[in-house]
C-alpha cells in the first residue's frame, strides 16, 4: 500500500476516535448536569407514580403553556414595534402574568392530587421540591454559556466605574 495513504487512513482513524471521545464526553457531560426532579430515595412505587403525574400533568398544561406562547409572541411583537405602545404592551404583559398563574395553578392542584395517594414518608422526601417548585424556585444548573456575557458586562461596569471623568 502507498505510506500516503497508509498516513491518510491512520489519521482518519485517530480523528474519529477523538470525535467519538469527545461525543461521548458531551453526552455524559449533558446527562450528568440533567436535575433529577424526583428524589432517589423515595420508594420506586413512588417515584413511579410522581413520575407518571408529571407527564400527565404535562399533558393537562399543554394547551396553556400553547397560549401563553403566542402571548410571548404578542409581547415580542409589541416591544419589537416601530412606535412603542405602553398600554399595549402592559395588557400583555398582565395577559401573560395571568396564564402564567394558571399554569402555576393547574399544576399546584395536579400536585395535590397526587400527594394525597402518596405515603407519609416519601411526602416528607419530596417535601423539599415541592415547595421550591411552589415558589417558582428552579433546581440550581451549572453556569452556562450566556453566564460568561452577563460577568462580562458586570466587568465592564467595574471598568466604567473605575475611570476617571
Amino acid at each position: 500500500m502507498n505510506p500516503r495513504i497508509k498516513l491518510f487512513f491512520t489519521l482518519s482513524l485517530i480523528l474519529n476516535v477523538i470525535f467519538v471521545g469527545v461525543g461521548l464526553g458531551l453526552l455524559y457531560r449533558f446527562c450528568v448536569d440533567m436535575p433529577m426532579p424526583i428524589p432517589a430515595d423515595m420508594s420506586p412505587e413512588a417515584r413511579h407514580f410522581i413520575a407518571k403525574t408529571f407527564q400527565d400533568g404535562r399533558e393537562q398544561t399543554k394547551p396553556l403553556i400553547e397560549k401563553i406562547k403566542s402571548k410571548r409572541e404578542v409581547v415580542e411583537d409589541i416591544i419589537t414595534a416601530e412606535k412603542f405602545d405602553a398600554k399595549a404592551y402592559d395588557k400583555a404583559v398582565a395577559d401573560m402574568l395571568e396564564t402564567r398563574d394558571e399554569i402555576s395553578k393547574k399544576r399546584a392542584s395536579i400536585m395535590g392530587e397526587a400527594l394525597k395517594e402518596l405515603p407519609a414518608a416519601d411526602r416528607e422526601r419530596f417535601a423539599k421540591r415541592i415547595l421550591d417548585g411552589l415558589e417558582g424556585k428552579r433546581p440550581p444548573h451549572k453556569k452556562g454559556f450566556h453566564h460568561k456575557y452577563m460577568k462580562d458586562d458586570k466587568d465592564q461596569d467595574k471598568k466604567d466605574d473605575k475611570k476617571p471623568d
